[in-house]
Order: structure tokens, then sequence, then C-alpha cells
């Protein structure tokens, strides 16, 4: 009786000892697929990680969690999992034909939602960019299959990733993301609601081979198998010519047309946050620089660089441009407002000509009634959107973290005599030869 009592002890002690991350008892079903996207849908927001509280007040047991880009979308995966008591498989990028899943059981002295938390960490250093293709697939242009919880990524070049909150019944989708800066200085998440530039998405790799464009996850039976095995597998969108991307995808995501007035607000929104987010990406590097005299070594630099940042900015100066022009060949603005009409004429003055002719004709821009985003962009300094379309389009805006803060905004023309001396990566300057 006692050796079968001790035998009994030692099962339980050793279950314990072996404890799962969370124990799954569903299995992911197009049922649990729809309630995923109805869960991001709902209740993935930017502040997720940084709110203290839920709304029924009890504690945000993922408070305080700094994500980047691929985090986000890991994340966002994960959790959904854990609560639903689902499981979570992925691909292991460190050891070929492994998995890394939510049965790992390395936190067994923990309370769950710790082990959960640290589960999230170790995704956090294990994962990238660069393996959210093995875990994800490509899939076909339509609502049934880019929808909430989907994901869009960037080729290699630009390592950059986005979770789908929801298409918007214009056909544009609604982005939650951050980036490596935006986990540095906070625990908040970011948002769009407008396309990437495709060509930036796509750069260097249009082809499937470059695991660019939306993307879903993968069932778990699909893991460290070839991806075109997948079942839903769609090379539709590298069919697509470039420059009809995005029109051709969101006529075919749109369940209705938004006005002028609508597109233009939308757009104008979109690069004002450009604006505003760019504001702590380079306080952020201010910050550094203000602690660090010396020269920074690559990984460094790319944290607190912003040209990709500063290339999306412009990518939006230029969509909103485009548009406008577009709609005063149509109708010559007259379904736009009058107060509409007046942001867009201060920030593209000479909209009939070229982009390069207007930025080498556009004067300083002062703030007016007409101003829109007026922006403190470092202390007691501030400026509206067509003052910093302004600068960007003339190149004085600086990507490069060795600048000082009257560098970065265009105050000065650089490189500043740190930049000149130190190593640079990767510097971008706006392409005027476009319209």
């Amino acid at each position: 009786m006692l050796r079968n009592l001790l035998f009994s002890i030692s099962l339980i002690l050793s279950a314990s000892a072996q404890a799962a991350v969370w124990t799954e008892v569903n299995d992911w079903s197009a049922t649990y697929e729809n309630r995923f996207a109805e869960w991001v849908r709902s209740e993935w927001r930017v502040d997720f990680f940084s709110r203290k509280y839920l709304p029924n007040g009890q504690n945000n047991p993922y408070y305080g969690l700094r994500v980047d880009c691929a985090d986000t979308v890991y994340s966002m995966r994960i959790i959904f999992a854990y609560e639903n008591r689902l499981p979570f498989v992925a691909q292991d990028p460190t050891a070929s034909g492994k998995t890394i899943s939510n049965k790992m059981s390395r936190w067994d002295k923990e309370s769950e939602i710790t082990r959960v938390r640290n589960f999230l960490w170790f995704i956090y250093e294990t994962m990238s960019t660069r393996s959210l293709p093995n875990d994800t697939y490509p899939i076909a242009i339509s609502r049934d299959t880019i929808r909430s919880g989907a994901l869009m990524a960037t080729t290699k070049k630009n390592h950059h990733s986005w979770t789908v909150k929801e298409i918007l019944p214009i056909g544009v989708p609604h982005l939650v993301f951050n980036s490596v800066v935006g986990s540095n200085s906070g625990y908040g998440l970011q948002e769009r609601q407008s396309w990437p530039n495709p060509d930036w998405v796509f750069e260097t790799d249009f082809t499937p081979a470059g695991n660019a464009g939306f993307r879903y996850w993968r069932p778990t039976s699909h893991i460290n198998k070839p991806v075109w095995e997948v079942p839903g597998y769609s090379e539709e969108q590298y069919r697509i010519p470039l420059n009809k991307w995005v029109r051709y995808v969101q006529n075919r995501l749109a369940l209705r047309q938004e006005t002028d007035n609508q597109l233009i607000t939308r757009l104008m929104k979109t690069t004002c946050e450009g604006l505003t987010g760019r504001v702590i990406a380079v306080n952020d590097g201010l910050g550094y620089l203000k602690k660090n005299s010396r020269c920074m070594d690559y990984a460094t630099y790319d944290t607190y660089s912003t040209p990709n940042r500063d290339r999306r900015v412009f990518d939006d100066f230029m969509s909103l441009r485009r548009s406008y022009r577009e709609i005063l060949q149509i109708n010559g603005g007259n379904q736009l407002s009058a107060d509409l009409v007046n942001q867009l004429n201060k920030i593209f003055p000479a909209i009939q000509k070229s982009v390069a002719t207007e930025a080498a004709q556009m004067a300083v821009q002062g703030q007016t009634a007409s101003s829109v985003c007026v922006t403190e962009y470092l202390p007691g300094q501030s400026m509206d959107l067509a003052e910093f379309k302004r600068r960007l389009f003339l190149g004085l805006i600086s990507n490069n973290p060795h600048d000082d803060g009257s560098y970065r905004w265009g105050e000065l023309r650089g490189p500043s005599q740190r930049a000149r001396s130190c190593q640079s990566w990767d510097p971008w300057s706006p392409d005027l030869n476009q319209e």
C-alpha cells in the first residue's frame, strides 16, 4: 500500500516537473479561426500591452511586454491560443526539423501566467521577421482569406511586418504593429488605416520566394513542410503589376467606395501619424546620443536610425499627393470640403507641377489657419505637416542617429561633424523623380 502511494506521488511530481506552458484541450478548426478573427478585430488594440487594467477591472496579465514588429505578430497568435487552450506550434529557427510549442517545460515551477509571459519572451528572443515565412503562407485576395488575424510582411531587405486588425468596408487594411524603436520607447503599439507602399513591401523580390505580402498561419500539421503544400496557398498577389497592386487589392476587398473627403482625410491622418511617430523615434535616438558619445555599432545604429520610417512617411505624402491630383483631374475637387482643399494646397502648393519642381519652389511654411497636424518636434519647436513635407522632400530631414536634433529635423542641413566622423549604414533620400 505504501509502495503504491509513493509511486502515485512520484507520478504526480514527475508530471508537475514537466508542466507545459499551458495545456491544450481544443484543436484549431474553422470555428476557432473565426473566433480568432473576431478576437483580433475586437480585442487587438494599440494599448494591449500598455493598459494596466482590463475593462472588468482585473490586472492586465500582459502589461509591460515590449514588442517589435515580429513580436507583435507572434503575440497575437500565441495569446489567443493560450486563452482558448489551443496549441501553438512554430518551426524552430535554430534547429532544422524541430518545433517550438506550448508544450515546452522549462518554467515548471512558475505559475501558469508567468510561464506564458516567459514563453512570449522566449519567442521574442528566438523569432523574427526571418522566421515568419516558416510559420505562415501566402494567401489569395479575398475577404475570406485576408481578414482579422492575418499579417503583412516585407522582404528581408526591409524586415518589417504588420498584423491585420481588420479589413475596413472600403477595402483598406487596419494594421496594428510596432518597431524596434517602439519596443524601446514604451509598451504601446502603433496602427495605420492605409496601405504600405507595395514597392517597399516587395522590394528586391516580387515573387513567392520573397515571402512578402499578405500571409496567414499554417496549420500545425504543415509546419516544417513545403509552403506550397499548405491548403489555401496562393500566388495571386505576385501576379498583379506593382503599379496597380493597391488599386486591384482594394477593389477586391471593398464592400463600398469611400468618398473623396473620406479618402483624403484618411490619407492625411496616416501622414500625420508618420510625423508624430517620428518624434518619438527621434527622441529615443537623441536620448541615447546624449548618454553615449562614441560612434554606434551597426545594431545600435539600426535601432535608432530612421531610413525606413522616413521612406514610409515620404510614401504616404506621395500617396496623398497622387490621390489629390487624381481627384482634381476627375472632378476638379468639387467633392472636397473647402477646409480640406486649403490644407492640401498648403501641403502641395504646386500640385499641377512635378514633384521635384514643387519641392524646389516651395517656400518655408509657417503656421496658419490652414495648418494641419501642428507638432512639437523639439522642445519649444513646432511645425505643421506642410513644413515637414517641405523639409523631407528637400532632403533636409536626417535619418542618421549620429546627428543631433537640429539636423534630424532639417533645421540644419547635414551631415553633422559627428555623423561625418562615424560610419553610417543604409542612408535614405527622397526620390523626386516619381509622380
